[in-house]
């Protein structure tokens, strides 16, 4: 063999291996982009910190917030009429029958709760920060449910990856350009609330 022809056949290799990648159906093609934290603070304090399904380790948030030494208050039954005296809203989904039934509220009065909340959110153009924080703990129907009503008026989701229906969450996120943000543990979510607000 020639050296000429030596040389065409590994820059034709190489090439394929090149763009190999961007035809092939590979593992990537099924990721997603992610940020670790905010490049820019979204937030302003006071913050009003809330619930979206009354699930009890929603009041973990209160709990990261006073950590990082942000001012707010936790309200979980916090009504639109609340918003007036906040600068961001932050919302923890996670729906648990027991805790509705303890706050003598229905599935769908949360929702509606919820929703009204969003909207106003939404007028006084108030930053929205939506908070997944149970994972797989809380993969039910009414769940997802509140993630959808939520995504859309989002302006950044913190959650965690060990959440299996990510990818549909994802989507729906990224048709409404949400910054997104997945962390491995709890302890990990610090730094990106942190970043939404520093």
């Amino acid at each position: 063999m020639k050296k000429s022809s030596i040389v065409f056949v590994c820059f034709f290799l190489g090439t394929l291996l090149m763009l190999q990648p961007f035809t092939g159906k590979t593992e990537s093609s099924n990721s997603f982009n992610t940020y670790p934290n905010l490049p820019a603070p979204i937030g302003k304090e006071k913050i009003l910190l809330t619930s979206a399904g009354q699930a009890p380790e929603n009041m973990i948030l209160a709990k990261i917030a006073e950590e990082l030494h942000l001012e707010g208050d936790y309200r979980p039954r916090a009504l639109a009429s609340d918003l007036y005296d906040y600068n961001t809203l932050v919302i923890a989904v996670g729906s648990s029958a027991n805790g509705l039934k303890y706050k003598s509220r229905t599935f769908s009065e949360e929702k509606q709760r919820t929703r009204l909340l969003l909207e106003e959110a939404e007028h006084m153009n108030v930053p929205v920060i939506i908070m997944h924080i149970t994972g797989d703990k809380r993969e039910d129907r009414h769940t997802s449910e509140l993630l959808e009503i939520t995504a859309p008026f989002a302006d950044y989701f913190i959650g965690l990856k060990t959440f299996s229906r990510k990818h549909q969450m994802i989507d729906l996120l990224q048709a409404s350009h949400v910054p997104i943000t997945l962390v491995n543990e709890l302890d990990d979510i610090n730094t990106p609330f942190n970043s939404a607000f520093r």
